[in-house]
């Protein structure tokens, strides 16, 4: 297996590091990661990073969008359905109506309370060892950003909803905030990631299919699209790999840089004048 990005249709029931474990042990790779965890209760894509791929981990996934199922009148500790029950209430009879304006409520720039069971450092400490430990710890609130959320159906007492999230929201918070909006509680029922950007779960192999050698790697100067390109003369290129800013008019931003013949030879970042080398793969 070469460098390259592979999109795992991952199921519930199993680690995101197991599943990188697998395919690790499987290929002999020596150098892969994920960009961005999937608990065990949540299936979907799971984006893996091989090889030189690894490094471009900072540059995939700010945006992703879940299908996020929540059940009202039921909150955990966890904020999902792994958790131990802690608060149980009548679920009202709720519209559409005033379910979507609750749900407007959570567009934008927001504050959100990070869940008490999460990877999130307190002192060194993660928070879900704190927990674990029965050790009482206030969970930082942190400003996110929620671009969308889709009604797609209310049977009582389940609500299933679209998510459209910048990098670092909790969808399990938002459940059981909006839960709390609707005056009942809830928590995160079942979840599926459908889109990392730039890479949609539909173009995902299972793991079974990868295992027996059935998937399409994506190669390594195919691994952001999203990114405009910076294409360099062969000098250049050879300076840019060596460290050097190239001078050139570069609006502010983040490129994929090219050598002549369309390779990805690293990221950069523009400074109207020049372009600074970010990360450097060849």
């Amino acid at each position: 297996m070469e460098d390259g990005v592979l999109l795992v249709d991952k199921k519930k029931g199993i680690t995101s590091f197991r599943v990188v474990q697998l395919i690790k042990r499987k290929y002999r790779l020596k150098k892969i990661g994920h960009a961005g965890t999937l608990d065990p209760m949540a299936e979907g894509l799971l984006v893996i990073l091989i090889g030189k791929a690894t490094r471009l981990m900072d540059y995939i996934g700010e945006y992703k969008e879940y299908i996020g199922t929540l059940k009202l009148g039921v909150k955990t500790d966890t904020d999902d359905i792994e958790g131990k029950v802690i608060e149980e209430k009548e679920v009202p009879d709720l519209d559409e109506k005033r379910i979507r304006a609750v749900l407007r409520e959570f567009i934008g720039e927001i504050e959100q309370r990070v869940p008490l069971y999460s990877a999130v450092k307190i002192k060194g400490k993660r928070l879900y060892e704190l927990a674990r430990k029965g050790i009482p710890v206030e969970p930082p609130v942190r400003k996110v950003f929620v671009k969308s959320i889709e009604f797609i159906s209310w049977e009582k007492p389940f609500l299933t909803l679209r998510f459209f999230l910048k990098k670092g929201a909790y969808v399990r918070a938002l459940a059981r905030d909006i839960g709390d909006k609707l005056g009942c509680g809830a928590h995160l029922y079942a979840l599926k990631r459908t889109y990392v950007s730039p890479y949609r779960l539909e173009n995902a192999y299972t793991l079974d299919e990868i295992l027996e050698g059935r998937y399409e790697l994506i190669p390594l100067d195919h691994a952001v699209p999203h990114l405009p390109s910076a294409t360099l003369s062969r000098e250049k290129a050879w300076l840019f790999c060596h460290g050097g800013r190239i001078e050139g008019f570069y609006p502010p931003g983040i490129y994929a840089v090219r050598d002549p013949e369309g390779h990805l030879i690293g990221i950069g970042s523009g400074h109207v004048r020049d372009i600074k080398p970010e990360k450097v793969l060849r």
